[in-house]
This record gives C-alpha cells, structure tokens and sequence, in this order.
C-alpha cells in the first residue's frame, strides 16, 4: 500500500494533521499552491482532469499526515502545525490520507509566528481553535487512528539511516579505480551488491505513481545507480555522468536550505512576493 493510495475508509470525519503557510492577512496556504484554505468547508478539485477527487491513480486531493512526527518532512511543520477535519471520498495510505472535502479545526503556531499575524488568522477564520502548545492541540484534537497507518518514527529514523550510510558507501566505491574495482573480488561484490539494491529500489519507487515522496527517492536512487556505473565509462562518463549529478547534488541542498529558510518566514511570501 502506498503512502497516500490504500483503501477508502467508511467512516464519518477523519481527523489528521497537515502544515500551512501563512499569507499577509492571516489567509492559510498550502505548500505548493497559492489557493488559501477557506475558513469553511474547502472541496478539492483536480487540476489535470475531470474524475472524482481524490482518484487512485491521481495525485490529486487535499493531503493530510497521520500523526505530527509524519508531517515533520516539511519544515513548515516546525512553526504551523493544523488538524484538520476530512471528508466526502477520502483514500487512506500508510502515512496519511488524501480526502475530497477538508475544513481546518485547530492550529498551532509556535513563536516564530508573529503575535499580529496570528491574531489575523484567529480573525480570518472565525470558530477556529489557535494553540500555544502544540501538544495540548493534538489531545484536544486527536488525530484519527486508521488500521492502515503504518508510520513509525523510530524505524523510519533507522531506515534514513542506513540509507544514507548505503549513499555513502555508493559515493565512495564509485570514485575507486575501476582497475581495483576488476581485480578484487570482494569490491566488485560489493560494488554489485550497492548497484542492484539501488536500481532494485528505483525501480520499486517508481512504480508507486501517486507518491510524490517515492518519486523524489526514486531519482535519488537512479542517481545513485548513474554514479555507481560513471568509471565504466571512461572519460565521457566523469564528463556527462559525474558533473550533472555534482551539480543535481548541489541544487538539491541548495533547494532544501531555501525551503527551511522560508518555512521560518512570516508572513509567508505568496504568489509574486515569492521569489
């Protein structure tokens, strides 16, 4: 079962946790979209076609976590932290559910988050529940606790890592002489070992279409794999594999410290304030 794509739950509201940006005039704003959540019921609608929303083989949907520590991924999460009630068609995966119809019910800012701004958002959205403590909101607040969840912070710290112990073994037996790599056995066991597990992975990833996550860790692991077989390619292979996947490399942390960077601003710049 994928993260976002299991089955449809038959029950009423389902209570789950999300992030939001917060706009000038106390609107919320999801992530990666310049809509504001209304103060009422917010009914999704998919960009890309006219099927019900959320469909399974659809990455469309309003998204929420499972429990805080899920949501956590996203850096935003660190200073706005919101339960939220879903509803209507709603498609339930291991870490959290993609639901039709959501309306936000408490929130949570931590004191990054302006005194002025907040008391914006208390006024924009009336009935609200606003926290200072975000443990208080979640037992006020609990998120619903579905048989499908499968998210575990302990094992999940584990599997990050080992992965990325396994990233860096791959990193270091790719930049060994090719001529070494031949001749000993054992490297080139190992070589092949770290080689398959990470197109092995990739390919796995890739088959969960609707879990943008997987995606994202899918070409981690093709990287991975493209610099793995680099040496055996001579030259054109440190020219046209190696410098690519440097630069990819870069961006990506780059891209990463700009996200954690605006998660700590507020207001959140939207639309063409961003830059």
């Amino acid at each position: 079962m994928e993260a976002y794509t299991g089955f449809e739950p038959q029950v009423g509201e389902i209570r789950a946790v999300r992030t939001f940006r917060v706009g000038p005039n106390g609107s919320l704003y999801p992530l990666f979209s310049d809509v504001p959540w209304s103060a009422g019921t917010n009914s999704a609608r998919c960009k890309f076609a006219t099927h019900p929303t959320p469909d399974a083989d659809c990455t469309c949907g309003f998204y929420a976590y499972a429990s805080e520590a899920a949501a956590a991924e996203f850096p935003n999460a660190r200073h706005v932290l919101a339960v939220v009630s879903c509803w209507g068609h709603v498609i339930a995966g291991t870490r959290g559910i993609r639901a039709e119809f959501a309306r936000v019910e408490a929130i949570w800012m931590s004191e990054v988050v302006p005194a002025s701004l907040a008391a914006l958002v208390a006024t924009h959205y009336p009935g609200l529940s606003i926290y200072a403590d975000r443990q208080a909101m979640l037992a006020q607040h609990p998120p619903t606790v579905l048989d499908c969840y499968q998210f575990d912070p302990n094992e999940r710290a584990v599997r990050r890592v080992a992965l990325r112990l396994a990233i860096l073994a791959a990193l270091i037996i790719g930049v060994l002489p090719t001529s070494w790599l031949g001749s000993n056995h054992d490297a080139r066991l190992v070589w092949a070992a770290e080689l398959g597990f990470f197109l092995i992975g990739a390919a796995l990833l890739h088959r969960k279409r609707t879990d943008l996550a997987a995606k994202r860790q899918a070409l981690v692991f093709v990287a991975v794999a493209l610099w793995l077989l680099a040496p055996f390619a001579g030259a054109g292979g440190t020219l046209m594999l190696r410098l690519p996947l440097i630069q990819i490399a870069a961006l990506t942390a780059c891209q990463r410290w700009l996200l954690t960077r605006e998660a700590s601003r507020f207001p959140a710049r939207i639309g063409q304030q961003r830059g």
